[in-house]
Order: structure tokens, then sequence, then C-alpha cells
């Protein structure tokens, strides 16, 4: 608890529990106290399964409109794959589908996550991000994608950005 946020909510609970009509027994202060501080530092492994499983759910919608490493699960005929490729060639594509998929999934994430969770994920944002591109590239070599170094490292490149603009 060194953050004077920290501070300033401990010092305000302790004024509560201080004041003449707070008559609380141990237990429940104590329980309540708790339950404060989980509220307010949430794990971030438990803030990262969260973000995770949001992931996989937008980034198997996402191929839907951007088919990466020629996986395309709805066997849609649009892709935005397609306008990447002809506008800025295969370099550029990769570097795009990395932003699409893990910032839209980081950004849903967003949506259902606390300020709290927000807070705990953004302390440590770049590894997260890190993290699940490596998933959903191993996610993508499972299910029979042909994955190259290079092209890998630009895509990892491009999620890693995505997820930072995302937080």
């Amino acid at each position: 608890m060194s953050h004077s946020k920290d501070k300033v909510w401990l010092q305000d609970y302790e004024e509560f529990l201080n004041s003449e009509n707070t008559k609380v027994p141990k237990t429940i202060e104590n329980q309540t106290f708790q339950k404060i501080v989980r509220w307010l530092n949430p794990n971030p492994a438990l803030v990262f399964l969260k973000v995770l499983g949001i992931h996989l759910f937008t980034g198997l919608l996402s191929l839907s409109i951007c088919h990466q490493f020629d996986m395309n699960p709805f066997n849609t005929s649009f892709s935005i794959s397609d306008w990447m490729m002809n506008f800025g060639g295969h370099h550029f594509c990769m570097l795009g589908c990395g932003i699409i998929f893990v910032g839209l999934g980081i950004l849903a994430a967003g949506a259902f996550l606390t300020l709290e969770e927000v807070l705990a994920l953004r302390k440590t944002e770049i590894l997260q991000t890190l993290v699940l591109c490596l998933i959903s590239l191993g996610l993508f070599m499972a299910f029979g994608a042909e994955l190259s170094l290079s092209i890998s490292a630009i895509w990892i490149l491009g999620g890693v950005a995505g997820g930072y603009m995302a937080t």
C-alpha cells in the first residue's frame, strides 16, 4: 500500500471505523477490509484470464473480417487483409492484422473489466499483450496455420502495438 491513492482510501476507511456512530464487530471489520483490498488490488493473473477469454472470443470473430495466416473459419468472402495486401503488401498486412486481432480483443475486454482491473492490466500491459500474441500464434499453429519467424515477428509487433493502443 505504498501508493498515495491506497493511503487515501485507507484513511477514509479508518475514519469511518473510528466515528462515534460506528460499532462494527472486529470480524466484520476484517472481512470488509479484506474485500476492499481485493477489489482495489485485483490479482493480475485473474485479470489476464478474463482478458484471455474475451480475447479468444473476439479473436475468433475478428477472423471473419480479417483472415490471418489464411485462416477463415466462417468462410467469408470479404477480408480486410485483401485490402491491406493490395495497399501495402504482405508485411503491412501482417502488422495490420496483428493490430486488429489483439487490439480488438483488449479493447473489448475493457468493457467487461472493472476500473481496478484495467489499472492492474495497465501495470503489465506489454507483458500481457505479448503473452496474448504468443498464445494466439500457438493456437493458429494448432489449427494448421503455416507461420514463418519473420512474418510472425511482424504480426507480434502489430499485436503489441494494438494492445498498447487499446489500453
